[in-house]
């Protein structure tokens, strides 16, 4: 009888990764493998009350106790004995999950609960630093320092302590940090990480449960972690494709962060702090990520929810008369047509909804691009290049319920440095926007007319008028971005390879002329739209 090629229902991913385990060397002589219809016999559950099979889970556990003694595990010296001889044999240390196919490792590099509560209670934290609890600890830390400067360095040993090990000073060395948590830290498992999957032999073939880390409370549907991470995801589209120097926003966000004095400064509205840095015009509807913030307290921030006031728009048009940037390039056509239009907080709510349907239908244009593997093109509308400056800011203070300063110095950052941001800059942006369009239920609208299509198809066209080195570095990210685990560090390697602004081939910027046309055309679309109920209707709801 012929074997079948896969082990009941699941996602895909996981399907092969069972196909590719039980053929593995690893579990060479692994009891009743295969059923008596040829299906791969995956789980071997201890309370079988009867059939061919009913100890299977005993014959599974005594070949977990032969592995243990064949490498070298003592399965008399306690119970954490079969786990530990599962974690040691698995050929990669990774596996996909069986309902989203979400590969995480199986090794204890994610934040535990634990451990995001004490970044939750650092004195710098707010809630605008998303936190997942499945991204990888060494990836946390650097978008911890990245957003709070070196303060987090002073912090680490208090956040990283644990009963497992002692904390080594290490100083504000990144590397040194990361390299110890890949080296010693994730080894002794200590109780701030979670693995990305938990032990489960010999219940398991592999040793593992089944559903990973992200799918382990699918139960309850509502609070699936999918669900849960909505927020996180979105936020990283809206801030990652809009304009701004982001390097000086994220490093004055911080310093407010990181400034007790600061934070307990009254908000803008005269509440009593705490209060966090908040963008005068949200960058959830395309304002750009700029170096200027008010501060709003927690309820404040809370009933703003991404839309503007009145006030706002009052200072984002005397920003405008200072000849300062505020409107991204994909939503600066509607907002330079309807700005004038704002006279009270109705009308700010109504520009708002216009301004969030023009960033939706603008994200789904950028899309388009990606899927048809046009991504250094893309990468040059991300600022990567700002990755390459360190920026400090002197006398930071606070007037009128605006954060102020009174210089930024710019200086050179480390090469290396500079390539792992903009590495993680690409791999966040591009999923982001994939994971954002690739959602099913939203309430925005979506704008298309064939103005607007002949426009994105003249994009596609002179993307095609690139030299052929653009062409293997669009193939090369592509094929990172697209695999079950996109490689940070491959990344690093290409975007070190990518062409500076002034590198950058004529068409990218003939592309980009009618990329900017296309929003705005999408932009004049909505504003005609100006009294439609859409807009104008009692509800305020924004997404």
């Amino acid at each position: 009888m012929g074997k079948k090629a896969a082990y009941g229902r699941g996602h895909p991913r996981f399907l092969e990764y069972v196909r590719e385990t039980v053929a593995h060397p690893a579990y060479a002589g692994m009891p009743d493998v295969y059923l008596d219809d040829g299906e791969i016999q995956w789980e071997a559950p201890s309370n079988r009350q009867g059939g061919k099979f009913k100890d299977t889970h005993l014959r599974r556990l005594e070949w977990w106790r032969r592995k243990a003694i064949e490498i070298g595990i003592d399965p008399g010296a306690g119970a954490g004995w079969i786990s530990q001889t599962a974690k040691r044999i698995h050929p990669t240390k990774k596996k996909p999950c069986k309902s989203c196919g979400r590969i995480l490792d199986i090794r204890y590099r994610y934040p535990s609960e634990f451990l995001l509560a004490r970044i939750r209670r650092l004195p710098y934290y707010d809630e605008s630093f998303p936190l997942d609890p499945l991204e990888d600890i060494a990836t946390l830390l650097a978008r911890l320092v990245e957003q709070f400067g070196d303060r987090v360095f002073r912090d680490l040993r208090a956040l990283l302590r644990s009963r497992e090990l002692s904390i080594p000073k290490l100083g504000d060395d990144l590397a040194a940090w990361k390299r110890w948590i890949d080296e010693e830290y994730v080894p002794h498992e200590p109780s701030t990480l979670s693995p990305g999957a938990m032990s489960n032999a010999p219940d398991r073939l592999d040793g593992f449960h089944s559903f990973n880390r992200c799918c382990r409370s699918s139960a309850d549907r509502g609070r699936h972690k999918q669900n849960l991470l909505s927020y996180t995801t979105d936020r990283r589209v809206f801030e990652y494709w809009v304009d701004g120097d982001w390097v000086a926003a994220d490093r004055l966000m911080g310093l407010v962060r990181s400034d007790a004095r600061l934070k307990q400064h009254p908000c803008r509205n005269g509440h009593k702090g705490p209060c966090s840095a908040d963008h005068v015009g949200p960058i959830s509807l395309g304002f750009a990520h700029r170096p200027l913030f008010q501060l709003l307290c927690r309820s404040c921030n809370s009933t703003k929810n991404n839309r503007m006031a009145l006030s706002d728009v009052v200072s984002l048009r005397a920003a405008e008369a200072r000849g300062e940037q505020v409107a991204s390039w994909y939503v600066e056509r509607l907002w330079k047509l309807r700005r004038d239009d704002v006279d009270s907080n109705e009308t700010a709510l109504r520009l708002s909804k216009m301004m969030r349907d023009n960033r939706h239908s603008a994200m789904h244009v950028l899309h388009l691009v990606r899927s048809t593997g046009h991504s250094v093109f893309l990468a040059s509308l991300l600022g990567l290049e700002y990755a390459d400056r360190n920026v400090e800011f002197e006398d930071v203070r606070v007037e009128g319920g605006v954060v102020a300063y009174g210089r930024m110095r710019v200086e050179p950052r480390e090469t290396k440095y500079a390539v792992e941001q903009k590495a993680r800059r690409l791999r966040v942006a591009m999923l982001a926007l994939d994971d954002y369009v690739e959602k099913e239920s939203r309430n925005a609208l979506l704008i298309s007319t064939p103005e607007i299509k002949a426009e994105i198809k003249a994009v596609l066209k002179a993307l095609l008028d690139v030299p052929r080195e653009i062409m293997t570095l669009d193939k090369r990210i592509d094929a990172v971005l697209d695999s079950d685990e996109p490689s940070e560090e491959a990344l690093r390697v290409i975007v070190a390879a990518l062409p500076s602004p002034e590198q950058r081939p004529p068409s990218f910027a003939v592309a980009l002329d009618h990329l900017k046309r296309a929003a705005d055309l999408i932009g004049e679309e909505i504003s005609r739209r100006w009294t439609d109920e859409r807009y104008v209707r009692a509800s305020d709801d924004l997404d």
